[in-house]
């Protein structure tokens, strides 16, 4: 009993932990034959498989396959309590997030005297385990969110940051992720700064908020005094940023590493940058990873003043900076993070995919790549990146589906109804989806997630949307 509570104690991810219930419970009551944890949600009698051990193994999403087990189940929802039987016990754990866990063991052996006394005070152990990680990652997400709310004043003022800090947000998870299996920089890559890198990065451009629209929206070159002004968002943005440290008196690392970054990430690494001529070594870390993605993906993104650039044109000009603009061993990193990218390529843009409408078939090349952020986050085991990428799925579903349905009310079109209870149902599965894996209740994006988008892509937008705006085109 006392290694399982040992082990409840060392939990450090609600995801691990929850995948984890079963064994611990095991631990707890001396060993058993099978064994399943299910999940029930607030104003559910169904409970749902989300790990099985032995006979139950199989049975994973599924719902419970035999009355007599999902009747012991409903028993202990409805006394509000665990339930120790001859042969079985049941842990019933109340989670914060309103839904019940229950762990459903079939024993090898009668439960001793001593472990029946101490089960009790072992599940309250997991249920204030469970909490605690609950609300510590709710307050890491919520700290994102403020983040990105802050950074949001930019994209006022700059109508490419909004998708531009997501995705900066997500290739730096990436650059952390290599590096650590590189070995690279290990004293300066510590548990914190891989929690925080990603997030510090959505603040990069948050000086913008100081440089009139006019220099920012400019459909054409800048001038040289134009160009002075932009760089000066570093110092605007190491302004705000210290003003909030200022608030919090003690400073915070966070922050404090979103204010480095703001203020160095135009730096490069021969010394040949802005605003202060650092040389290699001397750019803080996050400010090199941040300056090499940010160019990236500012090269690949459509502006009003350029094209995008072919993604093999941008890859090839970082290559050629090792060394100049940028540091080396993150350029190598990157190459890495780039041909991880292209083995878990699941879906592609082709003219086919086409919808003849410039906005959508942007939105739609962006849900491709999402797809295939997915494949790829899942293929390093990152979680963090997943989370982003789900959140990310989130907005696009909100945001391209009000575009898309305008469009369509607005050209008249006869099936408008049926086509949003399509976006309804779409929405309504990737948020289930998200909701599952923010909760530590999915341990993975299966392939049974990328099937369904995949299938979105073949159905609905190849087909459904492409037929209504060739329509639209042709009648034009």
């Amino acid at each position: 009993m006392m290694a399982a509570c040992r082990q409840v104690d060392a939990a450090d991810s609600q995801d691990v932990f929850i995948e984890q219930l079963i064994p611990l419970a095991s631990t707890a009551v001396g060993g058993h034959e099978a064994a399943l944890t299910a999940l029930v949600e607030q104003g559910s009698a169904n409970p749902r498989i989300l790990h099985g051990d032995g006979r139950f193994a199989p049975a994973i999403e599924q719902l419970i396959p035999e009355e007599e087990i999902l009747e012991r189940l409903r028993g202990a929802l409805a006394a509000g309590n665990s339930v120790m039987a001859p042969g079985f016990v049941v842990f019933l754990v109340q989670h914060p997030a309103q839904f019940s866990l229950l762990v459903y063991l079939e024993l090898t052996q009668s439960l001793e005297a001593e472990r029946e006394r101490l089960l009790p005070f072992f599940i309250d152990r997991v249920g204030s385990a469970l909490a605690a990680l609950y609300y510590a990652k709710l307050s890491e997400r919520t700290t994102r969110a403020t983040v990105a709310a802050l950074a949001s004043l930019a994209e006022h003022k700059d109508h490419n940051t909004g998708e531009h800090i997501l995705r900066v947000a997500r290739m730096a998870d990436e650059m952390v992720h290599v590096l650590e299996e590189m070995g690279a920089y290990p004293d300066q890559i510590t548990p914190e700064f891989k929690r925080f890198v990603g997030t510090a990065s959505i603040l990069h451009d948050v000086g913008k908020v100081a440089i009139p629209d006019s220099i920012l929206q400019k459909p054409a070159a800048l001038d040289p005094e134009e160009w002075e002004i932009v760089r000066g968002h570093t110092f605007h943005g190491k302004r705000v940023l210290d003003k909030v440290n200022l608030i919090l008196e003690s400073g915070n690392y966070l922050i404090d590493l979103a204010g480095e970054v703001a203020l160095t990430h135009h730096e490069h690494f021969s010394g040949q940058g802005y605003p202060m001529g650092l040389v290699g070594q001397h750019i803080p870390l996050a400010s090199r990873i941040v300056a090499l993605v940010d160019v990236f993906d500012a090269l690949t993104s459509r502006r009003p003043y350029k094209p995008a650039w072919p993604e093999e044109e941008a890859v090839d000009y970082i290559r050629q900076r090792a060394g100049e603009q940028f540091d080396p061993i993150l350029v190598e990193a990157f190459l890495k993070v780039m041909a991880y990218r292209r083995e878990t390529l699941v879906a592609d843009w082709t003219s086919r995919l086409s919808v003849n409408v410039e906005l959508l078939d942007e939105d739609h090349q962006r849900l491709i790549g999402l797809i295939n952020q997915l494949a790829m986050s899942e293929r390093i085991g990152n979680r963090r990146i997943v989370e982003s990428v789900l959140d990310e799925l989130m907005n696009y579903t909100i945001e391209h589906f009000q575009r898309e349905e305008a469009m369509m009310a607005e050209r008249g079109y006869a099936k408008l109804e049926s086509h949003m209870r399509q976006h309804a149902v779409f929405a309504e599965t990737v948020n289930d989806i998200r909701w599952q894996y923010l909760h530590g209740l999915r341990s993975n994006i299966n392939q049974k997630v990328l099937r369904f988008l995949m299938n979105w892509l073949q159905t609905h937008i190849y087909r459904e949307d492409r037929g209504v705006f060739a329509a639209a085109v042709a009648a034009a």
